[in-house]
């Protein structure tokens, strides 16, 4: 089984490539682009997450993929060092490792927020507005609609969590 630290190595290492080259902007485009494909694309994912492909379908992937969104040299190289150390899905958890290293380094804090619904462009400025100045410090703040909460929402900032949502309290209801 891949290590937590074997991950976090790809991540740190492609970071420390791209700083070095001033390159920063443009690798986390890719990878921006690269989650947001996945999130999108239910059939991609599960082929990225079996490890039982050949490493020539694979990446012969990478290339569409790269070809179709105009990935940089950089991350296309990356993709492919990732693949041909067999480590290609394990991707998804890379692409966390980075963001979370890249946050890091700028000083903010990664931020989740479920919500049981879609709010407004005014609403999720609003809501991080709220929380820098709470937390005096730069959020950054993902929003996503998880419709089996019901009615609430989840907040993970770090390894805090805070549940409002009416599924877990009727699961509480349910198990006392």
């Amino acid at each position: 089984m891949q290590s937590l630290g074997e991950i976090n190595r790809y991540a740190k290492a492609v970071y420390e490539i791209a700083d070095k080259n001033k390159e920063l902007s443009i690798l986390e485009k890719d990878f921006i682009t690269l989650k947001e494909v996945l999130e999108k694309n239910t059939e991609l994912k599960n082929f990225i997450k079996n490890p039982t492909y050949k490493s020539n379908v694979v990446e012969g992937v990478i290339e569409a993929l790269s070809k179709k969104l105009s990935f940089s040299n950089l991350f296309i190289s990356f993709l492919k060092v990732v693949n041909k150390n067999r480590r290609f899905f394990f991707i998804e958890k890379i692409i966390n490792n980075f963001f979370n290293l890249s946050s890091q380094k700028r000083g903010e804090i990664q931020a989740a927020l479920r919500l049981s619904h879609e709010i407004t462009d005014l609403e999720k400025k609003q809501i991080s507005e709220k929380l820098n100045s709470t937390l005096n410090k730069k959020i950054n703040i993902s929003f996503l609609v998880d419709s089996s909460l019901l009615v609430g929402s989840v907040l993970q900032i770090g390894s805090t969590m805070i549940d409002t949502s009416a599924k877990t309290k009727l699961n509480k209801l349910l198990n006392n």
